[in-house]
């Protein structure tokens, strides 16, 4: 363990609902703040490590602020197609996690695309069992069989589109190797667009061939129904969903080769951040590169500075302020390996392009690990491992998720900052409507950040999207909501008030669109 990681942990309790109920006041601090609201910690600081009970290969935000998680068919071990798969709801708020066995939509859903949809349902998709389609619908607890895709696929990416459709990309590692045509999801059906095909430009070029180089697509929808394609092949397209599908060719990605297991994350409106990533899915030096995308610019890439600690396999979540923490991975990339993991986090400032180091963490987060801000403005991570007894591996499991309370959050003395406090936010809001809200405390920004998705180190459906504002004569005030579903897919938002310090309140759901 690094000096500075906390390796406390908080146990679960056997049964159906687990609770963490060693120290608490880590895991759950006070909303109010009790420091100053002069400066910020310099490197945040880490909760417990909370044990959940499975490894967390997957996980999905809920507009509760409770998060979805699930493995495969085992806690533990992934492999053939079962039918089944095993979940959680986890918590933030007290650190419980409430286990499930899901069988009745025969899907293990194991190295799936995932989806937020636009009624806050999720969407997964493939993986194990390469074909179906199943969505969680948060508002019940209940899972629901959705129409099998045409074609099988895992290790595919899904995203969701401006039009509330989903699109799958990819997807060799199951269902057969070979250059596959991707699909929509429209009005209760899959349809496919063999205009879009998984292969060429679109691909990698890795040394295991088809079976590696569809992998784990960075896919961002955008105005007029496209996708951006950002990676994490070299070359850089559009997507167009209308008709059979089309694919035009934007170019290279700055500096970069191929860089998978990479992250990209669309931290202002259009603008996508990429980091890190490797020539091949299962050897290879990671690299530090680090690109800012410009959509409002056609799909410019220009390099900023790299990573201090070339990463890949790793999580990069963005903040309310448009910061973005790249959070754990590893230098040289070996499957089930926890050798040469990255234990420094890093957090990347929008305003000087430049990275900056955080506490370590406690526990290595490569393979089969995700990441997901909390809707109070913190960030999970987990996971890790899903190998078994591992035997033969220099890995272990790692059933367990890590909390880190970002800088923004605290003073330099490490207490927690005052916050605003939003009230009255309608629960939902259309495009280009003008939304009113009051807020306790100073405020000199709003950000909408969509509820999203992480697996395998891809999170296609985060973004944050500042919110011009103006105030009213009553001390009210009224916010401009997007006007483009291009700009912001229909969907559950968090959205947060931020101070002018940058600290931001806990966010309210509102369902845009």
């Amino acid at each position: 363990m690094l000096p500075g990681a906390s390796d406390q942990r908080v146990p679960v309790l056997p049964g159906e609902i687990a609770v963490a109920e060693e120290n608490p006041s880590p895991v759950v601090p006070s909303l109010q703040g009790t420091g100053d609201n002069l400066d910020k910690h310099p490197t945040g600081v880490w909760g417990p490590v909370v044990e959940i009970g499975l490894v967390p290969v997957a996980m999905a935000n809920l507009p509760s602020g409770d998060i979805l998680m699930w493995s495969a068919y085992e806690e533990m071990m992934f492999g053939g197609s079962n039918g089944y798969t095993q979940t959680v709801v986890f918590h933030p708020d007290t650190g419980s996690a409430r286990s499930r066995t899901v069988s009745e939509t025969q899907h293990d859903m194991f190295c799936p695309g995932i989806a937020n949809m636009p009624d806050g349902r999720v969407m997964i998709t493939g993986g194990s069992n390469d074909a179906e389609a199943s969505v969680y619908n948060p508002a019940t607890g209940s899972w629901e069989d959705a129409a099998d895709m045409n074609v099988g696929r895992g290790y595919h990416s899904n995203v969701a589109l401006a039009d509330g459709s989903v699109l799958a990309v990819g997807g060799s590692w199951s269902g057969g190797i070979s250059v596959k045509d991707s699909e929509v999801y429209r009005d209760g059906q899959w349809v496919r667009l063999p205009g879009i095909r998984g292969g060429g430009s679109l691909a990698t070029n890795d040394l295991q061939g088809q079976y590696r180089s569809d992998n784990h697509m960075w896919l961002f929808t955008w105005k007029g129904n496209r996708v951006f394609h950002a990676g994490p092949a070299r070359t850089m397209h559009w997507l167009d969903t209308a008709g059979q599908g089309s694919v035009v060719a934007v170019g290279a990605r700055g500096i970069d080769g191929d860089a998978m297991n990479g992250n990209a994350v669309m931290f202002d409106s259009g603008k996508i951040l990429t980091t890190g990533g490797a020539p091949n899915y299962n050897s290879g030096s990671a690299t530090g590169n680090s690109h800012v995308i410009d959509l409002n610019a056609g799909g410019m890439a220009r390099q900023v500075e790299s990573l201090a600690h070339p990463r890949a396999q790793h999580s990069s979540v963005v903040l309310p302020s448009g910061e973005v923490v790249a959070l754990g991975g590893k230098s040289r990339i070996r499957l089930f390996d926890d050798r040469d993991s990255v234990m420094v986090p890093e957090l990347f400032d929008p305003d000087t392009e430049t990275w900056s180091s955080l506490a370590p963490m406690s526990v290595p987060r490569n393979y089969h690990s995700a990441g997901l801000l909390l809707n109070d403005g913190r960030v999970l991570v987990g996971g890790g491992g899903l190998c078994g007894n591992c035997s033969g591996h220099p890995e272990r499991n790692h059933p367990d998720v890590q909390i880190l309370t970002p800088p923004y959050l605290l003073d330099s003395s490490g207490h927690l900052k005052p916050r605003p406090v939003l009230a009255d936010v309608p629960a939902v809001a259309d495009y280009g409507q003008n939304v009113s809200v009051s807020v306790t405390g100073g405020v000199a920004e709003f950000a909408l950040v969509r509820l999203s998705n992480s697996t395998h180190s891809t999170n296609n459906g985060q973004r944050r999207i500042p919110i011009e504002f103006v105030a009213n004569d009553d001390g009210r005030l009224q916010l401009d909501m997007p006007d483009d579903p291009g700009v912001a897919p229909p969907g559950s938002y968090m959205l947060f008030a931020l101070d002018s310090s940058g600290t931001p309140s806990v966010s309210a759901n509102i369902m845009l669109g």
